[in-house]
């Protein structure tokens, strides 16, 4: 049922584009950034207005993510 799932499955998680974005920032001396998306995954099942961006998959211009083993 959808109340089982909600409990389950978060509204956040600390997706590859918007981190990529905080360490940038942060590389260039601004933590602002890092410090939202941490405090959005310490909640990542309470949703909250003003951060719909952060439940949002990457945009098209992000392209395909690769990762490799040992990084």
């Amino acid at each position: 049922d959808a109340a089982a799932m909600d409990a389950r499955n978060p509204v956040y998680i600390p997706r590859n584009h918007l981190v990529e974005e905080a360490l940038d920032a942060a590389t260039a001396g601004d933590l602002e950034p890092f410090e939202h998306l941490l405090a959005v995954v310490r909640s990542p099942f309470v949703e909250r207005e003003g951060w719909e961006r952060f439940a949002q998959p990457a945009p098209d211009s992000f392209g395909p993510y690769r990762t490799f083993c040992g990084t």
